[in-house]
């Protein structure tokens, strides 16, 4: 857990190089999904929650990147007898198109990550291996409010076994502006 916290601090600090950021804690629901198994049926899983930050920094009027992780809290699979809890943390990278440029207050875009996901589960005793991470969709500024909609992918693998859970999430989020950066005294 202390690898995946310092990895995460690393990205966070890595999107910017002037130390002025916009850090932007999340929470967020998924719809109820799927997760797919190379062999296998596909099994509905339970509606579930997450977690998240991210730290964005403005390359120009249209263009926003950054970096960030987000907790997929332990949810079951539907129709699944037993404790079948799981939950992923991507750490990713995120690239944000602004398609009106900066208007004032609302500001709408597009937005894509990639990353890469751990996998864990609450009582699993099979070999559990991360993997791929990506997601696309689109989502509004509003003032310091940010919301978005995000189709997600979470690639691993379980007892050798490759998976897949994929999901469409809501997401809220509040914009914190810091400037890390050195001000020279006149």
């Amino acid at each position: 857990m202390k690898k995946i916290l310092a990895s995460v601090l690393c990205l966070a600090f890595a999107v910017s190089s002037s130390f002025a950021l916009t850090v932007i804690p999340k929470i967020g629901v998924d719809i109820p999904s799927t997760m797919n198994y190379a062999e296998g049926p596909d099994d509905e899983t339970k509606l579930g929650f997450m977690i998240g930050a991210e730290a964005r920094e403005k390359i120009s009027n249209y263009f926003s990147w950054g970096a960030g992780f987000e907790y997929v809290l332990p949810r079951g699979l539907v129709d699944v007898p037993g404790d079948n809890n799981f939950s992923f943390l991507p750490l990713y990278v995120s690239l944000m198109f602004y398609p009106f440029g900066a208007w004032e207050k609302a500001r709408p875009y597009i937005k894509v990550n990639a990353g890469y996901s751990v996998i864990a589960a609450t009582q699993a005793k099979g070999d559990m291996k991360g993997s791929l991470y990506w997601s696309a969709g689109g989502g509004a500024e509003y003032k310091n409010f940010v919301g978005e909609v995000m189709a997600s992918a979470y690639d691993g693998e379980y007892d050798g076994m490759g998976l897949t859970y994929q999901k469409i999430g809501f997401v809220l989020g509040y914009k914190f502006n810091i400037d890390l950066s050195k001000k020279s005294e006149e």
